[in-house]
Parts: structure tokens; sequence; C-alpha cells
């Protein structure tokens, strides 16, 4: 059903994960209206896209399930699609852990594999969906590099790891059960993004963190923390693969270090 679909999004050259996320929002859509796609309208879109904000879906969510729809009855079979106004983005505190709660996470696993899907995260930035598909020529041990080949937005891009990384790598490498290309190997190839949400989940429980870490959040930690110990913005860009500044400079305002320095009035009563 979804053929002329999958093909122009390979034309086009979108991600993997793209297509992924593309493709299962215009079935579940079509499992919501049960109609075929030719009887869908303009209306049926205006009532999914309602049904998740009932749902309480974020907005971030909510807006890709409409580019997802549009790409598709609008672009591809030409319909009309009408005006339906995307979400305002809520603002909300980004959550990022201190150093010693990441420290603790990894000390609470048992697993060398899993120890360095959450190091290697914080160590370097990189997107989850970048870190199940590293692969080993990627790495560079010596210099303390990871080059992130066709990152989001088609790029590739070089961040950096600790000498604590590349220590766990090192010694990870060699006790693998998969010799294979990927640094984390699995039998279908190379382990996927839910493995690795679920290796969190299982660290915050073991080190009965309160806090929901996800792996984004220790993107969030690693460019807030760079942020506070005073590493240029433009660099933490290009280790982030972020398209515009304004998006890294977002930390400027989420890093609370500065605050810390500032006189309270009420001191001087």
């Amino acid at each position: 059903m979804f053929e002329i679909l999958i093909e122009e999004m390979k034309l086009r050259n979108f991600s993997p994960r793209t297509r992924e996320v593309y493709l299962y929002y215009n079935q579940e859509f079509l499992r919501f209206c049960h109609k075929s796609p030719r009887e869908v309208s303009h209306l049926d879109l205006r009532e999914y896209l309602l049904h998740l904000i009932e749902k309480q879906y974020s907005s971030s969510t909510i807006n890709l399930v409409h580019n997802a729809l549009s790409f598709y009855y609008g672009r591809i079979l030409r319909k009309r699609v009408g005006d339906i106004p995307y979400q305002k983005r809520e603002q909300r505190v980004r959550v990022f852990a201190s150093p010693e709660e990441i420290e603790k996470m990894i000390e609470a696993l048992d697993n060398p594999k899993h120890k360095v899907m959450i190091s290697l995260l914080y160590a370097s930035g990189v997107r989850v969906s970048e870190l199940v598909t590293l692969k080993i020529e990627d790495i560079d041990l010596q210099k303390r590099l990871l080059k992130v080949c066709q990152g989001k937005g088609q790029k590739d891009r070089y961040t950096i790891l600790s000498k604590t990384v590349v220590e766990q790598i090192r010694k990870y490498i060699h006790s693998r059960p998969y010799q294979s290309r990927y640094l984390f190997a699995s039998s279908e190839g190379h382990v996927t993004i839910r493995t690795v949400e679920e290796v969190l989940k299982q660290a915050r429980h073991k080190a009965k963190m309160t806090l929901h870490v996800t792996p984004h959040s220790l993107r969030h930690s690693f460019a807030t923390h760079h942020m506070e110990q005073g590493t240029k913005t433009e660099y933490i860009q290009q280790m982030l693969g972020h398209k515009d500044i304004r998006t890294t400079r977002i930390y400027e305002h989420i890093s609370n270090k500065h605050l810390e320095n500032i006189k309270s009035p009420q001191d001087n009563l």
C-alpha cells in the first residue's frame, strides 16, 4: 500500500530513521480512520491530529506526524490537505544529569558493553540513532576522536572522546561476542535504539535514580557541561552536529553555573 511512499523517501535520500517514522505514522493514521489512502480527506487528517492532542502527545511528536501525513497526502497523492496549523512547541526545561549521577549509573551496570554505551553517549554527545550504527573504523582511539558518518541532515562530523571511554572501548573490543564492523553488534547487525533505552532504564533503576534520564538527556548533559567549563559555542555546535548555532545557544540558558555567583538581595539585609 505504501510502496510509492517508501520509493519517494528513498529518492529524496531521507534517513532510514525518518523513513521508518513516516511509514509508521501513516500506518497508524489509516488504522485510526479505517479508510484507504484514496478515501482520506482533509477532515480525517485534522481529526487524527486533534486525537493526538487529546491524548497529550508532545508538540514535537504531533508536528512530526503532521509532516509525515502532509508529505504522503499532499506531496505524493496531491490531495488538498488544507491549512492545518502546526503546534507551538512547549518551552520545557531540558533534563540533564550531573557527572556524578552519570558515573553512578555506569558503575551500577555489570555488562561492559552496556557501560560503554552510556559512557559513549555522554563522552561524545552523539544521538542514540548515531550510537547504534557506529563502526569500529569510525573510532580513532589514538586521537580520541569519533567520526559520525551521515548523521542528522546526512552530514559527516567529528566529535571527541574522553580518556575514560577510550580505555573502556579498548577493553570491550577485545571481549565482544560478535566480530563485526559495528561497535555494538548483534545477531541482526547492530543493536536497536530500543535496546539502548532499556539499558539506560536498567542503569537508572540499579542506581536508584529519580531523575528520568534518557539517551537524549546524556546529549543535553554533554552540551551543558561543556558550556559550564567554557568550551566555545562553535565547537559544541560542531560536535553536536547542529545546523544552526541558535540551537546550540539554548544550552547557554540551561546552564545554571553562572547563577551560583550571583548574590541574592536578601543577603544585603
